[in-house]
């Protein structure tokens, strides 16, 4: 029975038959003895929820600046509405499910943190600590654990906004998980020809970026991978959210879908 971290990001959580395809799925592994743990955003829910309160959404750098009121929202719209609606909807596949976020028994902690150039931009923080007990109780248990990307600071003991893909690799370290498998729009990782690349390693990784060949927000992802490989995580998938039964296919029939990232 293997442990596997699951981040579900792009337009899932927004296309309703996207979104219960894939949960489908994880419903069906789940029934398979599938140790599955989900780790979920929401920013455009997120961007709605501001829009409709009248607060401005701000970006430096590709990041949102999250002051304390947009704080507030990321939490409500994070461990309130997207999570307890997959968990619900989870729930009517079959698959019993809770929804947590990092401060729910101190489950993943943060710091804060800043923009590349210095910039302050808020309540965005990067997890630093795991603790697996709460998650490993509810796995124990038969349920789908279903993560939100809010980790609980140590110090100040307030929410900070985590990156999707640092979470999911933070988690899947934290938890001690076979392979982690990141659920996107672009379904794989592309050259610098724009070709799809069946496999990769540390060094591929690192000539992605270094080049420039990575762009845009294939590079936090690729740089999470890296997390997750220090970690102990053995195989890291990036695959497309359209893909027909995409984690049938990738977790049970071992297929080369998308990306295959292993340690090397």
């Amino acid at each position: 029975m293997s442990r596997i971290v699951i981040k579900l990001g792009g337009s899932f959580l927004v296309d309703p038959a996207l979104r219960r395809m894939l949960l489908g799925q994880v419903a069906d592994l789940h029934a398979r003895g599938e140790r599955i743990i989900l780790v979920h955003g929401g920013g455009k829910q997120i961007a709605s929820m501001l829009d409709r309160l009248g607060i401005e959404s701000r970006f430096h750098d590709g990041l949102r600046i999250t002051d304390e009121a947009a704080r507030d929202v990321v939490q409500m719209v994070l461990a309130g509405k997207v999570g307890k609606d997959l968990a619900v909807e989870l729930g009517t596949m079959g698959a019993p499910a809770v929804s947590i976020a990092g401060g729910d028994a101190d489950c993943v902690s943060a710091e804060r943190t800043a923009a590349a150039d210095g910039s302050d931009i808020g309540y965005v923080g990067r997890v630093v600590g795991v603790d697996p007990t709460l998650i490993d109780v509810v796995s124990s248990a038969g349920m789908v654990p279903v993560l939100a990307c809010l980790g609980i600071g140590a110090g100040d003991r307030t929410y900070y906004n985590i990156n999707g893909d640092q979470m999911a690799a933070a988690v899947a370290g934290g938890v001690g998980a076979e392979e982690l498998v990141f659920v996107t729009d672009v379904g794989s990782v592309l050259d610098g020809e724009g070709n799809s690349m069946e496999k990769l390693d540390r060094a591929g990784i690192a000539s992605l970026l270094e080049s420039g060949a990575a762009g845009g927000g294939m590079r936090p992802k690729l740089r999470a991978c890296i997390e997750a490989l220090d970690a102990g995580v053995r195989r890291i998938r990036i695959v497309g959210a359209a893909v027909e039964n995409v984690l049938y296919r990738a977790l049970v029939e071992r297929e080369t879908v998308g990306t295959v990232i292993i340690d090397g």
